[in-house]
């Protein structure tokens, strides 16, 4: 019944009681958080005598108290709020809905146009103003300032409060929400309350392509693939960086961004489906050339500890050297690895013509310790499913992304940048100046400058993850496993630790040549 009461009057603004009965109370100077005059509170009795505050009081006075922290934020700031105005209504008057809250709530019925649920924000029911008590005023009116709260959490930050805890570890990702304060204040005080929810949601021009998609496809297979890109929109940053990097997994490939235009793109290879590449967001810190490769606790425990109790032989093999967890050189043989813990030591691999790394790292540090690096194994390019990695992303051509991050950062040029990786010292840091951030992202779903959709596989299982979520099958979500879950070491050699690499079957069909990575690949459980 408030659809079709609330459509009608945003529609035609046939409010004169509403504005009658408003134009019939006295003002009083405008409560701190309201910038509008229009907006500030008539004249109240005292609470006690005033049955519509009162109302209003008892309604905020029943919400429940627990709740997430953003919840319990927002019917603070709507207590608040309201106590400021002594417990006037703000979205309706004796003769029901004002012309305001008719806007308000039409905008909120049309969240579907966005991507959300109409049903999600829980609108009272409004009756005609003949049936209009003042239990119901102050009631309803609560109502609507929470639904539009609710509204511009879940516009801005999506419906799902943590992905990496809801979903899967690898899901980085914070929704983007906006202090619940400032933005009631905002919609309270604007002039347009429905285009100020319309502008809640991300304001990326690649946010509002897809939403577009999404209308003409809301009833399709594809309006849920659409939905869910939109969805992973909510939880990126408002700022993404005036330069920055974009890595989408799905696609394989890595953009460099300048003012909102690519001016680079690349090729990359991503983690295999069972040690994948996380999705995430950091500053890029440096750009290190002819990179040392230190062995995460992983590998160490299930290829090289085993690998140690037959002798060590991939330490000879592939150059690697043992240190303490202080930098102190080992020598791997004089220890009993009957007994001793792989994971007590640091592992790592000097620069060279067998180092996973290439010649050129770019690091982004964080709990995930992923990187982008170079690789001698250029074949893996050339394939069209790149799930190949350990987890970090392999570039092709990474001189040319690092000659245009220093050039953007260090004003380097190309020369310049060739210079310092040759004659420049190993493992050498170049760190940067500028805030460049790196987004790992993961979208499959993009709509072009020319407005094609291009669509990628969903090969983690992440959008139909999402997509379960907002259908609200919480139980058919396989979270899989925590990737930051403690390492714990292997004291026998268990041959289950051994994890054969898709780069060697990928290898053996593709018929390449046997390189030193292949074989560090076969032997470590794929690719770095």
């Amino acid at each position: 019944m408030i659809r079709s009461t609330i459509l009608t009057l945003a529609a035609v603004l046939s409010l004169l009681s509403a504005r009658t009965a408003d134009a019939a109370a006295s003002p009083v100077a405008s409560p701190p958080m309201a910038s509008d005059p229009a907006l500030a509170p008539p004249l109240a009795a005292p609470l006690d005598t005033n049955p519509v505050a009162s109302a209003v009081r008892t309604k905020l006075n029943s919400l429940p108290a627990e709740g997430s922290a953003q919840e319990i934020k927002e019917r603070a700031v709507l207590s608040d709020f309201y106590a400021a105005r002594r417990d006037a209504p703000i979205w309706l008057s004796e003769g029901g809905l004002t012309e305001r809250g008719a806007a308000l709530g039409a905008e909120i019925l049309n969240a579907a146009d966005w991507g959300l649920d109409p049903k999600d924000f829980d609108l009272p029911i409004i009756p005609p103003a003949a049936q209009l008590s003042s239990e119901k005023i102050g009631k309803a009116d609560v109502e609507i300032s929470l639904a539009l709260l609710k509204y511009a959490r879940y516009a801005r930050g999506g419906r799902i409060t943590d992905p990496a805890i809801l979903l899967n570890s690898n899901l980085d990702r914070k929704p983007q929400l906006r202090d619940p304060e400032v933005v009631f204040r905002e919609a309270v005080g604007s002039s347009d309350p429905a285009a100020y929810l319309r502008s809640l949601h991300p304001q990326q021009p690649q946010f509002e392509k897809l939403r577009q998609v999404y209308l003409a496809n809301k009833d399709k297979p594809l309006g849920k693939k659409i939905q869910a890109n939109m969805e992973e929109w909510r939880w990126m940053p408002d700022d993404l960086g005036q330069v920055h990097i974009l890595a989408n997994v799905p696609e394989y490939f890595v953009y460099l961004y300048k003012d909102g235009v690519p001016i680079h793109s690349e090729r990359i290879v991503v983690g295999e489906t069972g040690k994948q590449t996380t999705i995430f967001t950091r500053n890029l810190k440096t750009v290190v050339f002819k990179p040392m490769w230190r062995v995460p606790d992983s590998i160490k425990a299930h290829e090289l500890g085993p690998n140690l109790r037959r002798g060590g032989s991939m330490f000879r093999q592939y150059d690697l050297e043992l240190q303490t967890k202080d930098g102190q050189p080992l020598d791997y043989r004089s220890i009993d690895w009957s007994r001793a813990n792989i994971l007590d030591y640091e592992v790592v691999q000097p620069p060279g013509r067998k180092n996973v790394m290439g010649v050129v790292k770019f690091t982004f540090p964080s709990q995930h310790t992923i990187f982008m690096h170079d690789t001698i194994d250029k074949w893996m390019f050339g394939q069209k499913v790149r799930t190949l990695s350990h987890g970090c992303l392999r570039l092709r051509n990474p001189m040319k992304m690092a000659e245009l991050v220093l050039q953007e950062d260090r004003g380097w040029d190309a020369a310049k940048v060739d210079a310092t990786m040759e004659t420049g010292p190993r493992n050498n840091e170049i760190v940067l100046e500028k805030r460049i951030p790196m987004h790992l992202v993961y979208f499959t779903a993009w709509v072009d400058d020319n407005g094609k959709l291009k669509t990628f596989n969903d090969i983690y299982g992440h959008e139909k993850r999402i997509t379960q979520a907002l259908a609200g099958e919480w139980d058919k979500i396989d979270i899989g496993r925590n990737h930051l879950a403690p390492v714990a070491g292997s004291g026998a050699d268990d041959p289950s630790n051994f994890n054969p690499a898709p780069v060697a079957r990928q290898q053996k069909r593709s018929k390449q040549p046997s390189t030193i990575i292949d074989m560090v690949g076969n032997a470590l459980g794929g690719g770095f």
